[in-house]
């Protein structure tokens, strides 16, 4: 895959997963992507430390917290390079549902430093804001790039994505959560703690 397609698709993911899954599609070029697994579906396993539903991809599982449910199906209708997703089905009380999605494209590995300049030019192209990279992140062992930002679609609402190369893939996984700061930490502490690569 070319240099030039992942900083794409990473801005593409950052939009798709901030926008409600009715909201317009994003005007970003189009990313190539693994086609979205067939088995990305919730298993009837529930997770060790989550308790939720587990999410079988392509090259990993996701265990969702407690309360939330698969809505990978959903996410897909209005974003079809989504490749698993889930919803808080507990957070019924404004129009935003705190969610997660992953996106994963065929990518030969570059230094995660090599993506911060380039990701925080499409975050900033697309609007975001308050964007901050916090050091030290990890999905099941393998060091990640984690981001954080404020998309103007999402009112506030905080964008916080990990994106981590394995077996010549990019893993981009998108939590999307109106929490303060504190407890949106701690929401993607329990998502991510819910990873494994498969």
């Amino acid at each position: 895959m070319h240099a030039h397609r992942w900083p794409a698709l990473i801005a593409l993911a950052v939009v798709s997963a901030c926008t409600a899954p009715s909201g317009p599609a994003t005007s970003l070029p189009p990313a190539t992507s693994v086609p979205p697994s067939a088995a990305a579906t919730a298993s009837a396993s529930v997770g060790p430390s989550t308790g939720g539903p587990v999410l079988a991809g392509s090259g990993y599982t996701l265990s969702l917290p407690n309360g939330w449910v698969d809505a990978t199906d959903h996410l897909r209708r209005s974003q079809p390079q989504v490749d698993t997703g889930g919803t808080d089905s507990n957070d019924r009380k404004d129009d935003f549902v705190d969610r997660v999605s992953v996106v994963v494209t065929t990518s030969a590995q570059v230094s995660l430093d090599a993506l911060t300049p380039q990701l925080e030019a499409q975050l900033e192209a697309a609007g975001s804001t308050d964007i901050e990279f916090k050091p030290g992140a990890q999905l099941d062992g393998r060091p990640s790039l984690q981001v954080w930002s404020i998309a103007k679609a999402t009112r506030e609402a905080h964008t916080i994505q990990f994106l981590a190369f394995n077996r010549g893939a990019l893993f981009v996984l998108t939590i999307t959560t109106d929490h303060r700061s504190a407890k949106a930490a701690d929401l993607a502490a329990q998502i991510t703690g819910g990873w494994a690569w498969a």
